[in-house]
Order: structure tokens, then sequence, then C-alpha cells
């Protein structure tokens, strides 16, 4: 059975997508996943926003500004903590990007949360992260 809510990590491909970054020691996993979405030629899936919602997350955390607290995070913090060195200024704009097709029509996450009656949570979660990480 998968996890589903409206925050970021609430989700099995957010979660898995964390397990690899725990592999990782630069943020090419974090760039990697946002390009994904950024280049999707029109309709991209769900999994793939969802993943980039967690890089967006990370993005914030390294940038000082988690907005999780939840103990399921202690790895991400753990990581976000032995790589805080990393600069994540070139990163910014491309998650902005990001964010605005995960916000889209194209985006069936999107379309998914707004068949259900939490859409506007969704929405308050998505539009969070997206001021956590300027």
């Amino acid at each position: 059975m998968g996890a589903w809510g409206h925050e970021i990590f609430d989700n099995d491909a957010a979660c898995d997508w964390l397990d690899r970054l725990l592999l990782c020691d630069d943020l090419a996993w974090i760039e990697t996943t946002l390009e994904q979405v950024n280049q999707a030629d029109g309709f991209f899936y769900a999994n793939e926003a969802s993943a980039a919602l967690a890089a967006c997350e990370t993005l914030a955390h390294l940038r000082g500004r988690p907005g999780l607290h939840e103990a399921s995070l202690d790895e991400l913090k753990t990581w976000v903590d032995r790589h805080r060195h990393l600069a994540t200024d070139s990163l910014v704009p491309l998650a902005g990007q990001t964010l605005t097709r995960i916000s889209s029509d194209d985006c069936e996450l999107k379309l998914l949360w707004q068949q259900g009656d939490q859409y506007q949570l969704w929405v308050a979660t998505v539009e969070d992260v997206g001021r956590r990480i300027v």
C-alpha cells in the first residue's frame, strides 16, 4: 500500500527519491530531478513531480529554511547537516521553474490533487516550499 498525503514526503515516490539522495555526496541528484520535470515535453507524471518536490524541499533545507520537522525526516536532516557547505544558489532558478511546472495543468500530480478535497492543502505546501527556497 502506498503512502499519500499533502506534505512533500507523504508519498512513496518522494521517500524513494530520498533513499537515493542519501547515497549522494553532491547536488547532482537534486539537479537531475529538477531538470527531468523542466525538460519533460508536455505532460509529466505524478512520481516525477513528487520527486521534484522532494528535491525542492531538500534544497530549502540546505538553504537553512526547513519547513518540515517530522521524525521521519531525521535522515534528510542528517544528510543536510553533512552537506550544508554545498553551494545551492545556482539551483534556485531551476527549482522555481520546476514549481511553476508542477503547478501547471501538464502535471499529473496536480490533476490528481484537484480531484480530492485536500487540494488547497497541497497547493499551500507547494507554495510554502517555493517561498523557502528563495
